[in-house]
């Protein structure tokens, strides 16, 4: 029996990214794979477009190709929707998974793409499937001429039969569950910081990474320590000076590595030696010169603060405790992006790794009787240049 769509718990808009996006992360919306020439045809790209694939195929018993008899007595097949929108694709995501580092485990979707193709012997072998209209003439000698719609049909009916096997759905559940209540707390976190007692935030949004000559050679334990020594150090340095709260993301991309989204608060209110886009830009440098040894790279977001401000989501930069509209998108856009469940890994074996980090929730002040807290005026313009000091 067909399955509603609407009954799959696993849906394509749970990899939506929102914005604050940097090397890593691909522009496109998923469900879009094939349906534009000029998307950026990224590694990030095509694991999101396999994540859709899979999502799509657990929707529904559909298979990917109808065989029919034609008129020669030969069997023929016409694609489904299913074919019409993967098929030619198929090659690329097997290419981008044998580029993936084998220290880590995926997402689950990924993970029984994986898993399948080891299974058919797809991983080691050259797919030229890139025209459908082709597909029902072309077989395979390697696989005892076996033709190429059945290998697709195959691939589509084993990785169902590894998510059924394996009850990958409940662990897709239990990650989603985890993921909104990450969203949930964090969100509090960041709220908190402005809510018991600091008038206004400094909020900086820098990413980490490494060179690319070095990202082979660096693993998510490397990166942990760095991180370590980074707020180690920064009890020392007055760089963090004020420093109230962070959050830090870990992820892993097949362009970059392993890297770091990191979100710095500051207490805006004696933090005014630096404008926000110098001070993240002088973090970045002391992450590369100093923490990694010349080994690491970073990105300011911070100075694309005039753009985000263009396109009303800002959620960085200055931010007085009154201003609800820059509230909600640190909220809504800038950590719940770093809560995202889209790009999920883990180590394989070892010890255990803290992927996603914050700071501690302040102590709640002492309530006290007197006049309210002043209303701070509006400190956004200081955010466009990085000559301007905040106040």
């Amino acid at each position: 029996m067909r399955k509603n769509k609407k009954d799959v718990r696993l849906d394509s808009d749970s990899y939506e990214e929102l914005s604050y996006q940097r090397l890593d992360d691909s522009s496109f919306h998923p469900t879009n794979i094939r349906k534009s020439k000029f998307l950026p045809r990224t590694y990030q790209y095509f694991l999101s477009g396999l994540e859709c694939f899979v999502i799509e195929l657990l929707s529904n018993d559909e298979v990917g190709f109808v065989p029919y008899l034609g008129n020669d007595a030969r069997k023929w097949y016409t694609p489904t929707s299913l074919a019409i929108k993967y098929f030619e694709s198929v090659p690329d995501f097997i290419d981008v998974v044998n580029r993936l580092s084998p220290k880590y485990e995926y997402s689950e979707p990924i993970n029984a793409f994986i898993t399948c193709c080891d299974f058919m012997g797809l991983l080691n072998e050259h797919l030229d499937w890139r025209l459908i209209s082709n597909a029902s003439k072309k077989t395979y000698p390697c696989f005892r001429g076996v033709s190429t719609p059945e290998i697709f049909n195959m691939l589509v009916q084993n990785i169902r039969i590894e998510w059924k096997k394996n009850n990958l759905q409940a662990k897709v559940n239990a990650r989603k569950k985890e993921v909104a209540n990450q969203k949930d707390e964090y969100c509090k976190y960041a709220d908190s910081l402005l809510d018991d007692g600091y008038a206004r935030l400094v909020v900086l949004r820098i990413d980490l990474f490494y060179e690319k000559q070095y990202g082979d050679s660096i693993d998510v334990f490397d990166m942990t320590k760095d991180l370590d020594r980074l707020f180690e150090n920064a009890r020392h340095n007055s760089l963090f000076d004020f420093m109230i709260g962070y959050i830090v993301k870990l992820e892993y991309v097949v362009d970059k590595g392993i890297h770091a989204h990191a979100l710095l608060f500051f207490d805006g209110s004696k933090r005014n030696n630096f404008s926000h886009i110098y001070l993240a830009e002088e973090i970045g440098k002391y992450w590369k010169n100093m923490i990694t040894k010349g080994r690491g790279a970073y990105w300011n977001s911070n100075a694309k603060a005039g753009h985000y401000d263009e396109e009303g989501r800002r959620g960085i930069g200055v931010i007085n405790w009154n201003d609800e509209n820059l509230r909600s998108n640190l909220r809504k856009i800038v950590v719940r992006y770093l809560c995202k469940e889209g790009q999920y890994f883990r180590p394989k074996g070892g010890p255990k790794v803290r992927l996603l980090r914050r700071g501690d929730f302040p102590e709640k002040p002492v309530t006290r009787l007197g006049r309210p807290r002043k209303e701070l005026e509006s400190y956004t313009e200081f955010s466009q240049s990085p000559q301007n000091l905040c106040q």
